[in-house]
């Protein structure tokens, strides 16, 4: 049982890093959006503030979604082949022909 556990706090643990992940992408392309935005206005003068920030929040919010579904397709397939180690079809006929 303890190694049941284990795994459980495992996965658990997983899918807070994908969710916190999926967060700190959305957060890091907005900053790094204002950033640059802030940089062309102080360099040219021209004022693009929201354009740059909006992109790069965008982009960041697609690559955390992009970590979250090959995560969770990952941690899917793990689950389903434990689960199906553990559970073995029943044989509906036994090959000796006895019912049972």
């Amino acid at each position: 049982m303890p190694n049941s556990n284990r795994t459980d706090m495992s996965q658990l643990g997983r899918a807070w890093a994908i969710s916190i992940d999926l967060v700190s992408n959305l957060v890091a392309g907005l900053l790094l959006g204002a950033g640059i935005d802030w940089l062309v206005h102080k360099i040219s003068g021209r004022t693009t503030f929201p354009i740059l920030m909006l992109v790069f929040a965008g982009l960041g919010f697609a690559g955390g979604l992009l970590r979250f579904f090959r995560e969770t397709a990952r941690l899917n397939r793990e689950m389903s082949s434990n689960w199906k180690r553990e559970h073995p079809p029943e044989i509906a006929n036994p090959p000796d022909g006895r019912e049972g």
